[in-house]
């Protein structure tokens, strides 16, 4: 892909490590260095209850399409299953289920605590007892849905709450990466920052401050003095 945005003199396609772990492993290799065998271990990715194989087409899809490797159709198929899946998770918020003895009958069998208060269908699927064909005992007025909207529905409801916490962070992540570094910036003309860590600078050259940040041996002050001058000197260059 990036072989033939080059022809095409379009700027290169880059997988961050909030986006895949192909993009954990390009940053690591480019940030940190190796010298044995690189491994991809899950472990290396801050972001890894993003990355799953089941979300893989709704997290990358759409770069492939912007990249020529999709067509239209393929691209139609994704926002239907995307429309399909917000379109349920809002369903199921937005519908309640009264406390009866049928209701309370089956929570009891499936070892979940009865209710004594409506409670919406999104807050019951969450809990780790009852699964998206529970509900469908509970109230019969369901859609027929395939097996991997079915699948994303129970997912995203269950693990809402560290799935946006994790969202939060890589937002914050990408403050940090939309931040650029020109390439040919003297970091030795830079007050304040040691000789150690200009040469890190130097050897790297990192595209943004965040990758800054993550170079081995780039402290926290580093990175806020990198700031400052950003702030202060914008656009221009030092020599």
């Amino acid at each position: 892909a990036n072989a033939a945005l080059k022809v095409q003199k379009r700027e290169p396609f880059i997988l961050d490590r909030s986006e895949g772990y192909m993009g954990v492993m390009i940053d690591d290799l480019v940030t940190k260095g190796t010298n044995e065998p690189y491994r991809m271990f899950t472990s290396r990715a801050e972001y890894r209850l993003l990355f799953r194989e089941d979300n893989a087409d709704l997290r990358l899809l759409e770069k492939g399409y912007e990249l020529g490797l999709h067509d239209d159709n393929t691209l139609k198929i994704l926002k239907e299953k995307r429309k399909l899946i917000e379109g349920e998770l809002t369903r199921l918020e937005n519908t309640w289920v009264k406390p009866s003895d049928e209701v309370n009958a089956l929570l009891a069998k499936l070892g979940s605590t009865p209710i004594d208060n409506g409670i919406s269908q999104s807050q019951l699927l969450k809990r780790p007892e009852i699964v998206y064909g529970t509900l469908k005992e509970i109230d019969s007025a369901y859609p027929e849905l395939p097996d991997d909207i079915v699948r994303q529905v129970e997912i995203q409801c269950k693990y809402e709450g560290y799935l946006k916490r994790q969202e939060d962070e890589v937002r914050r992540f990408k403050n940090l990466e939309k931040i650029k570094l020109p390439s040919d910036i003297g970091y030795k003309g830079i007050p304040g920052i040691s000789n150690e860590i200009c040469k890190k600078l130097s050897d790297i050259k990192p595209f943004s401050l965040g990758q800054a940040s993550r170079i081995s041996g780039i402290t926290p002050a580093a990175i806020s003095i990198l700031m400052v001058w950003l702030k202060r000197y914008s656009g221009d260059k030092i020599a």
